[in-house]
């Protein structure tokens, strides 16, 4: 390809010390990244006390959600048009200056500001760490590498909740934030003097900065995220504000789909100008490894966020008992991540790794839908092994794809769009499961323990509802809710085997084993 004058050429990966410092920092940055996914499920009872409000708290999740599924688009946009490093220090800064709003707030209000801002700096967060890891790291280190930085997302996410409790408990609600700030800080540190290369030529700052409205697509960028804010409200208050088949609900579903549909037909006028290039989309690893995204990176979440749960009402653990019972979950799908990173190359087809972790995702799933109270743990963690293996062997296929498969023009875009429909998939996961919850536990409460108020329960929380009823009540309480969160495992069944079919549409060209490639 000829350069232009003043084009930046890509640079040669990195070695030694100062790869291993870049990635270490990327690797705290992912931390954050998994560490802010959960964490505030755990604060936000303190929170409500603390501001005197709860009608404000679904904004508190949903505020961060809207920023980060709506901007991702521009990141992987921005990461193709501007240095990698700037993009992601200045992700990394915006990031930061959310954490400090959060933990400075006095009113709820300050605080969904901070919340807002969060969401938006932590679009370049995974997306920037997944493309530096893509033009720092060799082709033989480069699968494991990424394996670590998305296991770290996994260990952020189910260390989030025990970590935001004793935070609140022994320092106060608001260092749950302040900790942000030290490991976005090293984050930064170990980014800021070494050099990072890029995965294509580049223009120069200035002339890039003058071409930002014709780069970024407005229009598009409008169309999208009308879409995305109409989808994300809609499945935010479907069966919790307003009923699923309420005109609001409806109005919001069809004017998402509506916007989609915009959204499509521009891309296809725009090309490669748009939002999302056109180029983009044709590739086997975002068309088909985007849908194993949505559906294993983010619907299947649903299992690690609502187990906890489960052990919480129905064994009547503490919150500290539940995390050590649900590490089975946590170490199962590290150790598939890194399997994976470590086997990809050497077994040469990405393929089979989606096909089989789909399938024992789905078969785990399975199993889990079939506990009760009587349940043996050795089984409670059998069941949680077999899921993670194959949720951590799937998990990471869409992404392991777009590095290996898609041409360096494509690639910022390729994976801001797999880390969108993985933060879709989870908003629509978990969603989707407290609307099966809610609809659910009601009539099983009725039928098991009829003198039980449903509507005290549903709005509990998990550590005090044992203690909403009387000692007669409770078997039938245990029963009925346990009933009512395994119904919910059906939902990533249905996701799993919908995942295992779309995996065999992945490229089936061998990946490369050689380092005589250009990034």
């Amino acid at each position: 390809m000829r350069q232009l004058p003043g084009e930046t050429d890509p640079a040669p990966p990195l070695h030694g010390l100062a790869l291993w410092t870049l990635i270490g920092g990327l690797m705290l940055g992912v931390y954050l990244v998994g560490l802010d996914m959960t964490l505030l499920a755990t604060v936000t009872p303190t929170l409500t006390d603390y501001f005197r409000t709860v009608s404000d708290v679904s904004w508190y999740e949903t505020a961060y959600v809207l920023m980060v599924c709506v901007f991702i688009p521009v990141a992987g946009k921005a990461y193709s048009v501007f240095p990698n490093k700037y993009v992601y220090l200045v992700s990394m800064v915006i990031f930061q200056i959310g954490s400090l709003i959060c933990a400075l707030a006095r009113s709820s209000g300050v605080f969904i500001l901070g919340r807002t801002i969060n969401g938006l700096g932590s679009t370049g967060l995974l997306s920037g760490a997944l493309l530096i890891i893509h033009t720092t790291c060799l082709r033989s280190i480069r699968p494991v590498v990424t394996s670590s930085a998305m296991a770290l997302i996994s260990v952020g996410a189910t260390t989030g909740p025990q970590i935001a409790g004793a935070l609140t408990d022994h320092a106060g609600w608001r260092w749950c934030f302040w900790i942000f700030l030290p490991i976005g800080g090293a984050t930064m540190l170990a980014t800021l003097f070494i050099r990072i290369p890029e995965q294509t030529k580049k223009l120069p700052f200035a002339k890039a900065t003058v071409d930002i409205p014709r780069l970024l697509d407005p229009v598009g960028f409008a169309v999208f995220a009308g879409a995305i804010v109409m989808l994300i409200l809609a499945i935010t208050w479907g069966g919790s504000e307003s009923a699923w088949s309420s005109a609001i609900v409806i109005g919001l579903l069809c004017g998402s789909f509506g916007a989609a549909v915009a959204f499509a037909c521009w891309i296809f006028r725009r090309g490669d100008a748009a939002l999302v290039p056109a180029s983009c989309l044709r590739h086997r690893s975002v068309s088909f490894g985007g849908g194993v995204m949505l559906l294993q990176g983010g619907c299947t979440q649903m299992i690690s966020y609502y187990l906890p749960f489960w052990f919480q009402v129905v064994r009547g653990d503490t919150p500290t008992q539940s995390a050590v019972h649900i590490l089975p979950s946590l170490l199962s799908n590290i150790l598939a991540l890194i399997t994976f990173g470590a086997l990809v190359r050497k077994f040469s087809y990405i393929p089979p790794w989606g096909i089989a972790g789909s399938m024992l995702c789905t078969i785990g799933s399975g199993l889990l839908s079939t506990i009760n109270p009587k349940t043996s743990m050795a089984r409670l963690v059998g069941y949680q092994i077999v899921t993670n293996i194959g949720r951590g062997m799937a998990f990471q296929v869409p992404v392991i794809a777009a590095q290996e498969e898609i041409p360096s023009k494509d690639s910022a875009s390729a994976l801001a769009v797999v880390n969108l429909l993985m933060s879709l998939g989870s908003s629509v996961g978990i969603s989707s499961g407290q609307t099966i919850f809610r609809n659910s536990l009601p009539p099983l409460l009725r039928e098991y323990a009829p003198g039980v108020d449903p509507g005290s329960i549903v709005n509990a929380g998990a550590t005090e509802i044992r203690d909403l009823v009387e000692p007669s009540q409770l078997d039938g309480l245990v029963v009925a809710y346990s009933e009512a969160l395994v119904r919910m495992f059906y939902f990533p069944v249905a996701c799993g085997v919908i995942a295992f079919f779309l995996s065999f549409g992945l490229g089936w060209s061998p990946v490369k084993k050689n380092e005589t490639e250009k990034i």
